[in-house]
């Protein structure tokens, strides 16, 4: 019995803990707005930056990944307008050890076929080579379909 009583115990401490660990950290997009720190990064990782009205409105979000970057674990977030993901998406990276937030927007013009990315808060350097290539995946699919190929030490 008092075996059981442990493992009801440790149980409950570990959904505890798992709750509030995905509580503190946001895994989609829409849940950084709940999230104060996550928030504020984003607010400074968006500054000097006019975003679209629909990245506050309504969105269609793809799972959030875990990786490792530059030796932190970061939660990378992807969503897109909502009746237009072909043409307007943002994906995220939030390091909630840092409290810092990169992102990269993407508007395609399907008639003229070009892209044009406004990357957020990411600037050059070797590092900057890496956290690129994670938001980029996380936009085309790549993230999600090989997680584990973007994990950056």
């Amino acid at each position: 019995m008092r075996v059981v009583t442990i493992a009801v115990a440790l149980t409950s401490i570990l959904s505890a803990a798992t709750g509030a660990f995905a509580q503190d950290n946001p895994t989609t997009f829409r849940e950084i707005a709940g999230n104060p720190a996550a928030a504020a990064a984003f607010k400074a990782m968006a500054e000097g930056h006019r975003l679209p009205d629909w990245i506050h409105g309504k969105t269609v979000e793809s799972p959030g990944h875990e990786v490792t970057f530059e030796g932190e674990k970061f939660y990378v977030m992807s969503a897109c307008k909502q009746h237009d993901c072909g043409s307007e998406r943002i994906a995220v990276m939030y390091d909630p050890g840092k409290k810092i937030m990169y992102g990269l927007l993407s508007s395609a013009d399907q008639q003229a076929v070009s892209e044009k990315l406004t990357w957020l808060n990411i600037g050059p350097g070797n590092e900057a080579i890496d956290g690129r290539t994670i938001l980029y995946a996380a936009l085309t699919g790549s993230l999600e379909n090989h997680p584990d190929a973007f994990n950056y030490k």
